[in-house]
């Protein structure tokens, strides 16, 4: 595995981790979600192991919301991780990688991202459709809505103390009780967390987002999830069909991998079989 970096237009060094460094047919590019990173998806080291092993390119492609806190700032000033992220940040995140495999010249990329990163896939491939992704993928995806429903209590709490910092202009300071007692986040980040739009983009519980990023998508989708992620609340197949019936296609894979969660613990190589059947 070799680490590489990019930078977005705004100036942000991210870090990608590529397994498969001398391929240069097909890149797989997955994002990671809400504080993700390498070290704690190990599942996705498994999926760029396999990969490697059948001539394919992994790329696990840190955005500027992963890790929770990264401070001191990085070389362009500007500190990065959960903390600090605002979710439209991804366009320039994500057409970094893309970019940057254009640059190596892959015939093939196929996008993806887990979790909250999965949301990020949907809006990028939603404002990017001439960009030349051949697939997607959606590992875990969560319907972020009934996430932060979730979490009412936390947000309940920390809104009016978001609302007075924003009314004195504070919005780079920390909010001085962690949301759902797990995140910091500065009050620009928290009160973009819980009320951007764009992020509500698969909406399969509530009603107060919309399909219309997905619907519009083109390219043929992966939507896979452990049967035991608590974020499908009960129901894991219906939870991806009510995605997949939502595509352009309404023909998506749908797959569900036995006694896992969130993060497939004990069943990566299905997972990395999953995929690799897909990018195949």
């Amino acid at each position: 595995m070799k680490i590489f970096e990019v930078e977005t237009k705004r100036g942000v060094v991210l870090y990608g981790c590529l397994y498969g460094e001398n391929f240069n047919d097909t890149c797989v590019i997955i994002t990671n979600g809400n504080g993700g990173n390498i070290f704690d998806n190990k599942f996705l080291q498994i999926v760029g192991e396999e990969l490697e092993k059948n001539n394919i390119s992994f790329v696990y492609a840190h955005n500027s919301g992963a890790f929770h806190r990264i401070d001191p700032p990085t070389a362009k000033g500007k500190p990065t991780g959960n903390t600090y992220e605002l979710f439209d940040d991804c366009l320039e995140d994500l057409q970094s990688y893309i970019d940057w495999a254009k640059e190596r010249g892959y015939k093939y990329i196929i996008l993806g991202g887990h979790s909250y990163g999965a949301n990020k896939v949907v809006y990028y491939l939603s404002q990017n459709q001439n960009e030349n992704i051949d697939k997607y993928i959606l590992i875990s995806p969560v319907d972020t809505s009934r996430l932060k429903d979730h979490e009412k209590s936390s947000a309940e709490e920390l809104m009016p103390i978001a609302i007075k910092y924003k009314t004195e202009n504070r919005l780079d300071d920390l909010l001085p009780i962690p949301f759902d007692n797990y995140n910091l986040y500065t009050t620009q980040a928290f009160l973009d967390f819980i009320e951007n739009a764009n992020s509500k983009n698969l909406p399969v519980y509530k009603n107060d987002g919309n399909w219309e990023q997905l619907k519009s998508i083109n390219q043929i989708g992966l939507f896979v999830m452990g049967k035991k992620d608590g974020f499908a609340f009960g129901d894991v197949l219906n939870h991806l069909n009510t995605i997949s019936k939502n595509t352009f296609h309404q023909n998506g894979i749908v797959s569900v991998i036995e006694n896992c969660g969130h993060t497939f613990k004990g069943k990566e190589k299905e997972l990395a079989q999953t995929i690799l059947d897909f990018v195949n």
